[in-house]
């Protein structure tokens, strides 16, 4: 409804002089500002006196217009493509709407000023980013180092098959870290909804105990059987059993052994070993293997 209302008011710009909707300009809980809650200056002048790209203009025209410079909100700002819209928008919030130049946060290594959120670990920027796009924009840069280590604390804890699953775990530590936070800042409500979202997460992604099966809770390894599978998932299994090289493995290969070394006896040649029998068995499947191997070559070059 004050929108509405607000289309059929105007202002002067104080920088242009053009009488401009009070939509025109960004909102303002300023004293000064206190008749429309509307800032003096337009939005359009505010974008064209200011260079996103250089810190020392971007403090200046917060300074006058009475506005706090937050560092960790205005690089949250620079990752939307209408930065001065973002870093209003924020620092209108519950949290900041109050705030002056005065309650400005210049340095990240200020920990003393009690308007300063969480402190944020050395991080290159690289790895920064990295965390943005895994977790979303627009969080606190400090925030995203609580994030993955929520991530990386739980992630042993669960089984997960699928991107999908990974998403929800992601989700519910966002959700988790946020509802820790704001419990720190004795925002109750705002904890509330932050914990029914993790909840949501959990339970979306079945990543609460009561969800678990006891496959779950054992990483799936409920007897010996599965254990062997997943062993021939990870590797072939045949190539690890033993190979017995000298003696005869079953009925057939005794058979055949002593049907050799009766026809070398014929023959008035030496009994074989059995071990040179095995090696005979290896040199034909070489050989079967490599014919098989020139045959798929051959079809090959007549496909061509």
């Amino acid at each position: 409804m004050s929108t509405l209302q607000d289309k059929d008011k105007y202002k002067n710009c104080s920088m242009c002089g053009e009488n401009k909707r009070l939509t025109d300009y960004y909102k303002s809980y300023s004293s000064l500002d206190k008749i429309d809650e509307r800032l003096r200056v337009c939005k359009v002048c505010l974008k064209d006196k200011t260079n996103i790209n250089n810190i020392d203009s971007v403090k200046n025209t917060l300074r006058q217009v009475d506005k706090p410079f937050n560092i960790y909100l205005f690089e949250s700002a620079l990752t939307k493509p209408d930065v001065i819209g973002e870093y209003f928008k924020l620092i209108n919030a519950k949290d900041y709407k109050l705030d002056t130049w005065e309650q400005s946060v210049f340095d990240k290594e200020d920990k003393n000023d009690e308007n300063s959120p969480l402190s944020i670990e050395n991080i290159d920027q690289e790895l920064l980013d990295e965390l943005k796009e895994k977790y979303g924009y627009g969080y606190p840069d400090e925030e995203y180092i609580l994030f993955e280590k929520k991530f990386v604390n739980l992630k042993p804890s669960f089984q997960l098959p699928t991107t999908m699953h990974e998403e929800y775990l992601r989700e519910y530590c966002v959700n988790k870290v946020k509802e820790t936070i704001a419990k720190a800042k004795g925002e109750f409500k705002e904890a509330k909804e932050w914990s029914a979202m993790a909840k949501e997460s959990a339970e979306a992604g079945k990543l609460k105990p009561s969800q678990m099966s006891k496959a779950d809770l054992s990483q799936g390894l409920d007897g010996f059987g599965q254990l062997s599978r997943m062993v021939e998932e990870h590797q072939d299994i045949i190539p690890l059993l033993p190979k017995f090289v000298k003696q005869p493995k079953d009925d057939v290969d005794v058979t055949l052994w002593l049907y050799i070394n009766y026809i070398r006896d014929l023959q008035g040649m030496p009994p074989a070993e059995y071990e040179e029998i095995y090696q005979f068995y290896e040199e034909r499947r070489k050989d079967y293997e490599g014919s098989e191997s020139d045959n798929q070559l051959n079809d090959g070059d007549e496909d061509v």
